[in-house]
């Protein structure tokens, strides 16, 4: 598979709005890069959830995987820390949980350290149903990388990985009172 070229479109220091005279980093970003993440994450976006992943009479719509996946790798939390994590509105999540509750994906546990607030965890059945799903996905995955070198898939996801630590980072310097 032969490499993609991607063009640079410089962008020079104070674009963007910045104070004149602001001292900015060189940046350079790529408008192909952009879109072509933006694609990508739509794409994984509407991934479905597959129904050869449920049991029978199980469903879990794409919403509420995206919150199986965040209860998994961050509970017990509370609700409000969860529309935090995912940065919807409580409301949006409260509604999203309570199906997930019903469908006894997920647990409601009074929070022992104040017993008016509840920690969400999955159940052992949350827990195999997220499993079963991640595979599934994972198998979509890597069909569409079947004939990429090892050399390349490692390279992705070294460099996806590393992508995410700079965006995180670049967050965590404007929330600081920086500018990205």
């Amino acid at each position: 598979m032969a490499p993609t070229t991607i063009t640079e479109d410089p962008v020079s220091p104070g674009a963007r709005g910045s104070a004149p005279g602001a001292e900015r980093p060189f940046c350079s970003v790529s408008a192909e890069l952009e879109r072509s993440l933006t694609q990508v994450a739509r794409a994984i976006l509407r991934l479905d959830v597959p129904k050869s992943a449920l049991a029978a009479g199980e469903s879990v719509d794409k919403a509420g995987y995206w919150l199986l996946v965040r209860v998994a790798g961050q509970g017990p939390l509370r609700l409000s820390e969860l529309a935090g994590s995912v940065e919807l509105d409580l409301s949006t999540v409260s509604r999203q949980i309570r199906d997930l509750v019903r469908c006894g994906l997920v647990i409601k546990e009074p929070d022992p350290d104040d017993g008016r607030a509840s920690l969400l965890s999955l159940s052992r059945r949350g827990s195999a149903v997220l499993e079963a799903v991640s595979e599934a996905r994972r198998q979509v995955l890597a069909e569409a990388i079947v004939d990429w070198s090892e050399e390349e898939r490692t390279a992705l996801a070294g460099s996806l990985l590393r992508l995410e630590a700079g965006l995180h980072h670049s967050k965590e310097h404007r929330a600081d009172g920086g500018e990205a």
